[in-house]
């Protein structure tokens, strides 16, 4: 190479010219790839279902019928019964939330919350019941609608390839790993394939856990706000539902939002409320969370906080999800690979 400056110099511009239409073409495809992958993610997670129903004597093309049998029932139980009682609660919250400002400045916690932060609380107000009769807003928002209703239609066709490639990805499962595994050399074979067991048995444990966390956590809220008579139960708990899955903050996050709405409807329910919420989530973290979660791969909760950090950072929600399972598959691998490695060397 010394005595050729011109083709290593050649050499390192065509790398550097692979590199970059390598880096644009992953940014061209990112979508693409975030499909795939959310579709094999929900794959792995609901494959312990089906590895269940195979274990009973079913084959896994009948696992797989019922699971997504199952899962299509539920998710059209749930469409039709809390759909239309959203969008009735949507609408009332919308027709409603003016009143419940401008009956604010009459309450007593208000009036001392303004007090102790220097009228801060009522400058907030006067903005929100501004912006609210603005007509500027709502051709905004009307505008936004048009958007949001094309993103909507876009993301159920998108929705759609995604259920139809996690039935072809739970249903291929066994061959795609035995695939990998082929590809991967005869002396580390074994270690391999125990690894990427012990990993995906874990990510899927993980996901039917954090499901049932969730709905656990959005039927309480449901049972709670219907008996303190919020008008916004379902919203509410759907929301919790949601904001449930992201790992350690979700719940309280959720008891926040649900604790400032009853608030501003009605201050002495927002109390028990939120003590019940509050309860709840002690009763989630010691009791629930580590029943449901006992078979999934376990990380510190340092880690757990930092990747979904960075994990909704990169791809929001579903980011911050994946982010945990992604966590614990590389502990394994820094312990069951990395650290005996160190330990001959």
């Amino acid at each position: 190479m010394e005595r050729h400056p011109v083709r290593l110099g050649f050499l390192i511009a065509v790398g550097v010219l692979l590199a970059v239409g390598l880096a644009v073409a992953l940014s061209s495809l990112s979508t693409v790839l975030i499909t795939v992958g959310t579709a094999l993610f929900v794959a792995v997670g609901l494959n312990p279902l089906v590895t269940r129903l195979v274990a009973r004597g079913l084959s896994r093309g009948v696992s797989v019928l019922i699971v997504t049998l199952g899962v299509l029932a539920l998710l059209g139980a749930l469409l039709l019964v809390i759909v239309p009682i959203i969008v009735d609660q949507v609408r009332l919250l919308a027709t409603e939330l003016p009143s419940l400002l401008a009956d604010l400045p009459r309450q007593e916690w208000y009036l001392d919350l303004d007090e102790s932060t220097g009228g801060g609380i009522g400058q907030l107000r006067d903005w929100l019941s501004s912006t609210i009769v603005d007509p500027n807003t709502w051709l905004a928002l009307g505008g936004g609608v048009l958007q949001a209703t094309a993103s909507i239609a876009g993301g159920v066709g998108n929705t759609v390839f995604i259920a139809i490639l996690t039935l072809y990805f739970l249903a291929g499962l066994p061959r795609i790993t035995a695939a990998f595994y082929r590809l991967t050399p005869r002396s580390t074979r074994e270690q391999t394939v125990d690894l990427t067991e012990d990993i995906l048995a874990g990510v899927g444990n993980y996901l039917s856990g954090m499901a049932v966390l969730a709905a656990m956590n959005a039927v309480f809220s449901f049972i709670v706000l219907t008996i303190a008579g919020n008008p916004f139960a379902a919203v509410l708990a759907f929301l919790a539902l949601l904001i449930t899955f992201i790992p350690l903050v979700g719940s309280v996050i959720s008891t926040v939002i649900v604790t400032l709405v009853c608030l501003m409807v009605s201050p002495p329910s927002a109390l028990w409320v939120g003590i019940a919420l509050v309860a709840y989530m002690q009763v989630e973290a010691y009791v629930l969370t580590p029943r449901v979660l006992s078979r999934a791969v376990t990380i510190p909760g340092s880690l757990v906080l930092i990747g979904a950090m960075v994990g909704g950072t990169l791809l929001g929600l579903l980011g911050a999800l994946v982010a945990v399972p992604v966590t614990a598959a590389l502990l394994l691998i820094i312990e069951r690979v990395i650290v005996p490695r160190q330990e001959l060397a």
